[in-house]
């Protein structure tokens, strides 16, 4: 019987795919340098024997600070043959933060990219009694100066060649000593509230999300996978590289968020494991585009085409759609690379209009739901289910159920082993094996799960009528010039909301509407543009009850960011902190006359 390991699944991918074709893709220059499977365990092995030496051990634990590339694949695999537990720390953090991390999981080395995170670990490694060493995928000037800085390239110079043969015999041995139960990673998540927990999850943990998804997805040796979501965040380390890796797929790192749009086209995608934000920039993109074309039959083609997509767009087989489909959204399509499955999403809730426009120019979007503390899948929408404004069908093998209050609660070999060190929070967390995920649901006609709110998101108002803001908000957020949105009205008369416009799509409302600005900032004053903004509001929460529409609100001319500390690394609002900076702008609206 297979091992739920992870060692079991790399086993099985060396047994069936083929070991001299490349697989993972890096962009230098303007070509894409690739390395096989061999070439990957020849420094996979140099690394483990490397950490052996350094003492660590099974149960050891080093952190990756690290934006995503091989060197990231290559030290993780090594953690898993090993027995050490990796504790993956987002790029975008803090000192402060990663200090917390390290210090609390007791991090004896600690990997780094380039000299970014390396200066912010050098800034707190005298607080750090546990860490030992410091090793860095780029060289650096430090190397010479601080002894506990290892350079990565360094340690590769002792790579020998390891044939096929010898490589299966290699980690059969492994596997005999490899144990469902062990410990394999712990990833930090501080979501939208409070300070960070350490999330345990084991070999078995990833080893029945990976084969869960297998199961549910049809991905093969043939797919592509262009991956711009870090391998911090558990959604793309299961979907975009364990999945990816484990199935026989080819993986290419993109070089960020905003070099996507080139490299679909270069690279030709089959899956592209995404965030709803990055769909939402493309959607905004696309009717941008359609307003600066210059005015002719093709620009009446192209906004007609849109109107379509948007109001008929179901009906591919019709006539129309099918011309329209060879003028224009054939077109669209191939800016994406032209092969697109899927955009598989999750993270947060996808705009129900996001997702139906672009499957009716036939780019399929499939909405999951999971977290971190089921590493992370628990449902996904497919093909056959596939219903927008919903995470479709739990994954075989994951238990679902609705508690009294709405309360999504997953059971099942997914659920994480704890929090590390917080036995308390494990206990009000995961009750008889039921993971209370904090999240409210409720099943549609269709039997696919709706996520309806945060369990802590919801509020009270003054007058004791209960509110979701996640519906409310998502609502305000179909307006294409609204970036971002924060409705409050906790323990208060009314609802308002925090509002940051997108200024680009603010500008094209003035000239459609023919309001004279002259400078930017007029853009957040001017009478004219304000009293539309009033009217869109109003119009997208006409459905809403009196209770819970947004009454009064404020423009705000910066956005919530990672780096100021009220956004999540995926991209959440954090409630309290935006509160608690915007405390007297959230006053004033309640002490209008």
């Amino acid at each position: 019987m297979a091992r739920k390991t992870l060692v079991q699944l790399i086993l099985n991918s060396i047994n069936k795919h083929s070991p001299s074709e490349e697989f993972i893709f890096t962009k230098t220059g303007n070509k894409y340098e690739g390395i096989n499977r061999v070439e990957l365990f020849d420094r996979v092995f140099a690394l483990r024997n490397y950490l052996f030496k350094l003492n660590l051990q099974q149960g050891s634990k080093v952190a990756i600070i690290s934006e995503n590339r091989t060197e990231w694949i290559i030290t993780d695999m090594a953690c898993i043959l090993s027995g050490i537990i990796n504790v993956p720390i987002y790029t975008t953090l803090s000192p402060d933060s990663i200090k917390y991390i390290l210090s609390d999981s007791k991090c004896t080395v600690c990997f780094v990219s380039n000299s970014l995170q390396l200066e912010k670990v050098l800034r707190v490694q005298s607080e750090l009694p546990d860490l030992k060493y410091i090793i860095s995928y780029n060289d650096s000037r430090n190397f010479s100066v601080n002894k506990t800085i290892i350079s990565f390239s360094e340690i590769m110079k002792e790579t020998q060649s390891i044939d096929r043969k010898r490589l299966i015999k290699k980690l059969e041995e492994i596997l005999k000593k490899s144990d469902e139960e062990d410990l394999l990673t712990i990833i930090y998540t501080s979501g939208t509230t409070g300070i960070p927990k350490g999330v345990m999850l084991t070999q078995k943990n990833l080893y029945s999300n990976v084969i869960s998804c297998t199961k549910t997805l049809p991905i093969t040796e043939s797919d592509i996978f262009l991956s711009y979501l870090p391998y911090s965040h558990i959604f793309e380390r299961t979907a975009g590289y364990y999945l990816a890796f484990f199935t026989g797929a080819k993986i290419y790192f993109a070089q960020s968020i905003d070099t996507i749009g080139v490299q679909m086209a270069e690279v030709k995608p089959t899956m592209v494991i995404t965030v709803p934000r990055l769909l939402d920039k493309m959607y905004n993109r696309l009717m941008k585009s359609g307003d600066e074309m210059p005015d002719g039959f093709k620009k009446k083609m192209f906004l007609f085409a849109l109107y379509y997509a948007k109001t008929y767009g179901k009906n591919k087989s019709s006539l129309r759609w099918k011309l329209l489909d060879k003028l224009v959204y054939s077109k669209i399509r191939e800016k994406t690379g032209g092969r697109l499955r899927f955009f598989a999403s999750g993270g947060g809730a996808l705009n129900k209009t996001v997702g139906e426009f672009f499957e009716a120019i036939g780019i399929t979007t499939l909405e999951g739901y999971g977290m971190t503390e089921t590493s992370p899948v628990v449902s996904v929408n497919l093909p056959d289910f596939l219903v927008y404004g919903s995470v479709g069908r739990p994954l075989v093998g994951n238990e679902v159920r609705l508690a009294e209050d709405g309360e999504i609660l997953v059971k099942g070999d997914l659920v994480m082993k704890g929090y590390y060190n917080n036995p308390e929070e494990t206990e009000s967390a995961i009750i008889d094996g039921w993971m209370h995920t904090g999240d409210l649901g409720m099943w549609n006609e269709k039997g696919n799960l709706v996520i309806t709110d945060r369990k802590k998101s919801l509020f009270k108002s003054s007058g004791g009528k209960y509110i979701a803001p996640t519906h409310i908000e998502d609502l305000v957020l179909q307006l294409p010039y609204i970036d971002q949105v924060l409705v409050i009205g906790n323990e208060r008369m009314y609802v308002t909301a925090l509002i940051v416009p997108e200024l680009n799509e603010l500008a094209l409302l003035a000239r459609k509407i023919g309001a004279s600005v002259s400078v930017e900032s007029e853009l957040m004053t001017n009478p004219t543009i304000l009293k539309k903004i009033e009217e869109d509001i109003n119009e997208v929460q006409k459905n809403l009850a009196t209770h819970e529409k947004i009454r009064r609100y404020t423009l705000l001319n910066k956005p919530f960011t990672i780096e100021d500390g009220e956004l999540t690394p995926t991209m959440k609002i954090k409630r309290k902190e935006v509160e608690a900076k915007y405390n007297e702008v959230i006053d004033s609206m309640y002490h209008k006359v």
